[in-house]
This record gives C-alpha cells, sequence and structure tokens, in this order.
C-alpha cells in the first residue's frame, strides 16, 4: 500500500511522506486493512524495525483529527517516553500538542489538559487514574508499547489495570516484538491480531562455538576461537556490534577487554572526537572506566550508569562513534538502537533461585536488535555456546517459540495496591462489584477461575479492613476511609502505609535520621541494599552501637529476616551520609555500588520521605517532629547537613555551591542579598549563569560586571 493511498487527512500523509516513507510495510498495511483506522483494537507482534510504531502514530493522528479527545502512550521506561516525545513533536504542526510525564505520584497533572497526545510511563498513568484528573474522560485511544511486559513481574499488573480500566472507554493498540500467546492476549482486548517474521531488514541468526558460527540456513561460517573476534571483524568492515552479558561487571570487564583491540581501529578524527566525549562526563568510579573504554571507541552500558551517561552512550552510538557496546538485557527493552551485529554472550544468568536460563523471549528481543533500517541489508543476530551445545542453543532460542504471558495479578504486592486502588479511587463500593471488575482482567481471562480470584481479593479486602484503610457500613458497602484514599493516592504499597503509621510513637518519641531512614529501607516499596558475607559482622556491630536510634527491634540471627534487616541498615547509613555530605565518590566506593544505584536510592528515599509525611498528617502530628520530617526530606533531597537548608532552596545551588557559599561565609539569603556580584563569583561554582538564577530568584537583573571590577550595588538595592 502507498501512503498517498491511506484514507486519512492529507496533513498526515504529507508529513510521513517528509520522512521518506513513501510506501506501507505488508504487516503495516495489514493493520490498516485489518481497520485499525476505523476504531478497531489491534494487537501488532512483528520484529523491531517494522514499523509498529508508524502503524500507531498513523491510527493515534487520524482518531484524534477526526473525532478530537486525547491519546495516551505508554512506555516502559523514562527514557523511552523522552525518545518518543521528541519523536512525535512532528505533529504539533497539524496544531496537535505532545506531552510528556513519567514523575510525580502524587499529582492529578491538570496541565495535561491543554495537551492532545500524552506520553508517559504505566506507573505514572495509573497514578493519574487513581488522581481522577479531569482530562482522563477525554481519552479515546491508548497505545500499549512494549506490551508483553504484561508479564513482567514488577511492573505488568499496573499495565494490566489501566487496560481494564479503559478496554471499554478508549481504541486499544499493543505494540510488541515477541508475544508466545499474542492470540490469547488479542482475544482478551477484543482485538484483531497481525503477528508476521517480516522485517524490512533481513535477519540472519547462528550459533558461534570455539570458531565456527552455525547459521540457520545451515551453512558455517569461520573465525578466530575467541567470541570477540565477532565483535571486531564487524567493525574492520565499517559495522558495529552490541554484545549482551548477564552481569555488569561482565559488561564493564568485556568493554575494556574489547577497548584495547578496537583501538587500532578507529581513525585520527574518532580518536579526538572520542576524548573530547569522554572529557564531558563527570568524574565518579564507575564513569572513569566508562571514559577509559569509550576514548577507545567501545561503551558499557547497564543501570548503575547514570541517564545522562546512558543517553551520551546511545547518542554516540547511533552517530557511529561508538563502534561497541557490551550491555546487560535491559538495553533490549525498547530503546531504538539497532546494529548490525547482535552477540548474545551469556544465555544463563544467576538469581536468587540459583542459575537458570533467560527466557526465550528475552534472548529473540535481543536479536530483534540486529540490522538497521536504511544501513543494512541484513542484521545478524549470534548466540555464543561456551559450555552448552550449539543445537540446543539453535532449537531453543532460534527455532523456539517466546514463552506465554501471565498475568501478574497473581503477585500479591501489586494485587494489593489495585485492590485499595478500586475501591477507594474507582468508586467500587462493595465485594460483588470488585469481583464484577476483576471478571474483566486478563487474569481471569487466562484462568477463568473465579473462585481462586475471589479468594485472593477477600484476604486482601480483610487485610486492608483490619488496618483500617477501608470499612464496611451496615450493608456491607465499602467505606473508603482518609488513611486508604491517601495510601493509594501516594501510590504506595498499602504495608509501606501500615509500616509508617506503626512507626509514629515511636518516631514521636525519638525522632532522628538513622531511625527514619531504616523505616523507610524496611518497606517494599524501597528495596534495601544487599549486604556481602564480609560485611554482616560490620553492620551488626554498627545496628548494636546504634540500637537507640531504631525504631525496630535487631532480629536474631537465626530469624529468616536477620540478612533484609541488615541490608535496611547498610540502606539507612548510606542514606545517613549521604545527608551529612560524604562526597558521591566515597559513598559509591564504601558500599560498592554505580551511580545509577545512588540514583535510584535517593529517587526513592524522596518519594518515600514525602509520603511518610503525608501519612504522618493524618494522625494527629506534633509540629516539632512535622518540622523535623520535612527539613529531613529537604536534607534527602539535595544531601546537605541541616546548616544548609536555607542555601539550597534558591535555584542551582546544590550540596556543592551550598557548602562553598557557607564556608566563603555566605550562610544565609541575607548574606546572598547583601553580597556584590563579584564577591559571590568567587566562590566555586558560582559562574555568571548560576549568578544570573540566584538575582531572578530575588526578582533582580544582574549588573554589568567589567572584567575584574564589580559595580558596587549590592542586590539589595536593586529590590528596592
Amino acid at each position: 500500500m502507498k501512503v498517498h493511498e491511506l484514507p486519512v487527512d492529507e496533513r498526515i500523509i504529507r508529513l510521513i511522506e517528509e520522512r521518506g516513507i513513501e510506501e506501507l510495510y505488508p504487516p503495516q498495511a495489514e493493520a490498516i486493512r485489518k481497520g485499525v483506522l476505523e476504531g478497531k483494537n489491534l494487537v501488532l507482534a512483528i520484529p523491531t524495525a517494522s514499523g509498529k510504531t508508524l502503524v500507531a502514530e498513523i491510527a493515534m493522528i487520524n482518531k484524534l483529527l477526526r473525532e478530537g479527545g486525547k491519546a495516551v502512550y505508554l512506555v516502559p521506561l523514562k527514557a523511552l517516553a523522552e525518545e518518543k516525545y521528541k519523536e512525535f513533536r512532528v505533529w504539533e504542526s497539524l496544531g496537535l500538542r505532545v506531552a510528556v510525564t513519567t514523575g510525580d505520584y502524587d499529582s492529578a497533572d491538570s496541565w495535561l489538559g491543554r495537551y492532545d497526545i500524552i506520553i508517559s510511563t504505566s506507573e505514572k498513568f495509573d497514578s493519574l487514574l487513581r488522581h481522577k484528573a479531569g482530562w482522563i474522560r477525554d481519552i479515546r485511544f491508548i497505545v500499549a508499547d512494549e506490551i508483553h511486559l504484561l508479564g513482567s513481574y514488577d511492573r505488568g499488573a499496573t499495565l494490566e489495570m489501566i487496560l481494564s480500566h479503559l478496554m471499554d472507554k478508549a481504541q486499544i493498540v499493543g505494540l510488541s516484538a515477541t508475544i508466545g500467546n499474542a492470540e490469547e492476549l488479542a482475544e482478551w482486548l477484543k482485538a484483531e491480531l497481525i503477528v508476521s517474521e517480516w522485517r524490512p531488514v533481513k535477519l540472519k541468526k547462528g550459533v558461534f562455538a570455539h570458531g565456527e558460527l552455525f547459521w540457520d540456513d545451515g551453512t558455517v561460517q569461520r573465525f578466530p576461537p575467541q567470541w570477540d573476534s565477532l565483535v571486531l571483524d564487524a567493525v574492520k568492515t565499517g559495522k558495529q556490534a552490541l554484545v549482551f552479558v548477564n552481569t555488569r561487571r561482565s559488561a564493564e570487564r568485556e568493554a575494556l577487554n574489547l577497548a584495547s583491540k578496537a583501538y587500532r581501529l578507529l581513525t585520527k578524527p574518532e580518536r579526538r572526537y572520542l576524548k573530547e566525549l569522554a572529557a564531558s562526563i563527570e568524574s565518579n568510579p564507575t564513569n572513569d572506566r566508562l571514559k577509559e573504554v569509550l576514548t577507545k571507541g567501545v561503551a558499557f552500558h547497564h543501570a548503575g550508569l547514570g541517564r545522562k551517561e546512558r543517553s551520551l552512550i546511545e547518542d554516540a552510538f547511533r552517530e557511529g562513534w561508538v563502534k561497541a557496546i557490551t550491555a546487560t538485557p535491559t538495553l533490549a527493552m525498547g530503546l531504538n538502537l539497532p546494529s548490525f551485529r547482535v552477540i548474545i554472550r551469556d544465555t544463563k544468568r544467576y538469581s536468587n533461585f540459583g542459575w537458570s536460563d533467560i527466557p526465550v523471549l528475552e534472548i529473540q528481543q535481543m536479536m530483534g536488535r540486529a540490522g538497521r533500517p536504511k544501513y543494512d541489508k541484513v542484521g545478524e543476530a549470534i548466540i555464543v555456546a561456551k559450555t552448552e551445545d550449539p543445537g540446543e542453543l539453535m532449537e531453543k532460542y532460534i527455532g523456539g517459540k517466546p514463552e506465554k504471558l501471565f498475568s501478574m495479578l497473581a503477585n500479591e504486592m501489586a494485587f494489593r495496591s489495585q485492590i485499595l486502588a478500586l475501591i477507594t479511587n474507582f468508586g467500587v463500593e462493595s465485594f460483588p462489584e470488585l469481583v464484577n471488575f476483576l471478571e474483566k482482567t486478563f487474569y481471569h481471562h487466562q484462568r477463568r477461575n473465579m473462585d481462586s480470584l475471589q479468594e485472593k481479593a477477600r484476604k486482601i479486602v480483610h487485610f486492608l479492613i483490619e488496618n483500617e484503610f477501608i470499612d464496611l457500613d451496615l450493608n456491607d458497602r465499602f467505606i473508603a476511609l482518609p488513611f486508604g484514599i491517601r495510601t493509594s493516592q501516594l501510590y504506595i504499597d498499602p504495608v509501606t502505609a501500615k509500616r509508617f503509621r506503626e512507626a509514629i510513637p515511636k518516631l514521636n518519641e525519638n525522632p532522628n535520621p538513622l531511625g527514619v531512614f531504616q523505616l523507610l529501607a524496611s518497606t517494599p516499596d524501597m528495596g534495601s541494599l544487599r549486604v556481602k558475607k564480609k560485611e554482616m559482622e560490620d553492620y551488626l556491630d554498627y545496628a548494636y552501637e546504634m540500637e537507640e536510634h531504631l525504631y525496630e527491634s535487631i532480629p536474631y540471627w537465626e530469624d529468616y529476616d536477620f540478612q533484609s534487616f541488615l541490608g535496611e541498615v547498610k540502606t539507612a547509613k548510606l542514606l545517613l551520609d549521604w545527608v551529612n555530605e560524604v562526597p558521591d565518590s566515597r559513598i559509591l566506593e564504601a558500599y560498592e555500588i554505580d551511580f545509577g544505584d545512588l540514583y535510584r536510592v535517593l529517587e526513592l528515599a524522596d518519594w518515600l520521605m514525602y509520603s511518610l509525611i503525608e501519612i504522618y498528617r493524618l494522625f494527629d502530628p506534633d509540629e516539632e517532629v512535622l518540622r523535623f520530617l520535612r527539613d529531613l526530606h529537604l536534607r534527602v533531597k539535595h544531601g546537605v547537613r541541616e546548616e544548609l537548608l536555607e542555601l539550597v532552596k534558591i535555584p542551582q545551588i546544590g550540596r556543592r555551591r551550598a557548602r562553598a557559599l557557607y564556608n566563603a561565609g555566605f550562610r544565609t539569603t541575607e548574606d546572598i542579598i547583601r553580597a556584590r556580584p563579584g564577591e559571590l563569583l568567587a566562590v566555586e561554582g558560582i559562574g555568571k549563569k548560576v549568578l544570573e538564577a540566584i538575582y531572578r530568584h530575588f526578582g533582580a537583573e544582574l549588573p554589568k560586571i567589567k572584567a575584574k571590577k564589580t559595580r558596587k550595588g549590592t542586590l539589595d538595592e536593586f529590590l528596592k
């Protein structure tokens, strides 16, 4: 089907053709023929780079231009939300407004009512549903990108409940490269189904074993025996390679190994550019290792890196500067980062249950990254057989079918939170009404066992009543209590809220940072750091030393939760170091974590501190304790001691600049207001842009400054 033949607004056709697209791929054309433009739901299960997003875009824009309303595009990752936001802004030329929202789970984000296309993570959109944002009723179209994540243990239930809420109110399009039971999923959504292996770039798949590469077409190719020869071969021919490994340390180690060999294949301009790029990265232990390999044309990519560094690597790879990336499987989840050759070094990984095979679905997601449209006629996906039988790997991962998706409402933590939300935020007034809603879920569609689902729901309802999240009236109808309503709005597990409430007497009696941090770390929403065997004795000693500050008794070492408790103490100690201004580099080294791990701990602690304050406010708060909690929250947000709290409230003044100002004698906002511009510029970290932001904050303009001279007037004179 030619693009100009599409039965849509001419402006849509023009913008698509301006991208250089004149004809639809076969699966795209089939989606049009099956009625996606007429409002039919669709599940599109086709390979990566086969044009799934374009189908969703055409149907979405067509719907908005013809019927009005709003469209929501759901993604699993914040980085993917930003990527889609940049892509979709092209449609603003048609008068449509595009927004992205990924953070702050305690807001209805009423500002989104001014936008037509809203890109969001599933978790953020679920929180918006709970806050009953007025614009929600205008949603006419919803896209679930990476819909196979319905089967993800930690986020699947959220996506399932969103679709259950909206399936009778909006057109749904689900996108994925790999779904083992696509027919069952489409049946649940009452959707048309398109499953295709068609790709714009042919994909060759093979297994590499000791120098021999066995392709799926029966041919055999020979290389040097080391698997990294596959990477160097690609780079020598002007191509790029993605290597998937099972751990962060493996990603870093293999990047270092490849870097020493890839460097000699770079041109002088490439070496110069990569050196400059590496120099732009802020220094910390993980980043220093990244900088070392980046100068040689190689990078590693894992969750331990900061978002800024991951983005820099992805952009440099797309632009061809980085020749090879070694990555953990998170890179395969949706990001648009294709490569000529994908090498899967590991098909096993270690978990709490020991070594296990990586699922077929995940391996096939990784293989799908091979082949770059417009650059390659063929992409190559290669699995490395180390001790495994090549034939078995070929049969399982290359010829095999991905696993079936199963509803994750079986995850009690997720189910508990969703049951509470249905009662407190979605107007479910009785147990029969609750059961009626649950009959709409994928869980019920799959299992057809309402007795089991009712029993699970009944146990959770009893828990919620017992802990005063909800109550029953004389007619056995639910009453949503303030504690339950606020817990659901805050988007925290009811068990977390229960722990916060139970800790209030101890908090009132002994408000202290370590006790609060251990409380946060003990919740299911936080997840504490792991304690290694060699650390256990040290953290146990620390716990006994600080016992009077803790809100929880130290368990006996025989108790099943003993190691978890030590992990909570470790996490609490890290947060205590953070608010006492221990430098980032020392924290990373002392706790043997990466910057990305530190960022996630701080992000969660920030949110849970806010939630603790909100729960505390419900129960006759002590104003002095409330002030302590608010100050501690600000300290967590900025990583500062108490004396810097006044300074960090000023824009662009973080922990380092605040400490530099304080040490230079500027200890209050009054000190800064009275200072001359030149005096502030003399403080480390305070440049002209920061100074301008400070002046704007106080409602004044920065006076013109000549070299080595400053105007004598002070800021308070300008304020007058």
